[in-house]
């Protein structure tokens, strides 16, 4: 199973496919990604992000995103 972060909830979400997309500026690749939250998206594979703790891709746990304005 190929995995990646929801971009809305953080949580772990699934590629569900992949397929070629035209753009004007040549063919971009996609993917659609579902998460246990039911969002579901097609991005384009360059914005997937790959969970960082090999925990969570191991047991499919959730993920949760740091807040980048909290740090600090």
């Amino acid at each position: 199973m190929d995995t990646t972060l929801c971009p809305e909830c953080g949580t772990l979400a699934e590629v569900l496919w992949r397929d070629v997309v035209d753009s004007t500026e040549g063919p971009v690749e996609h993917a659609k990604i579902g998460c246990v939250n039911r969002h579901w998206f097609l991005l384009p594979l360059g914005k997937l992000e790959r969970p960082t703790s090999p925990e969570l891709r191991r047991h499919g746990e959730p993920a949760v995103l740091r807040d980048s304005r909290s740090a600090g």
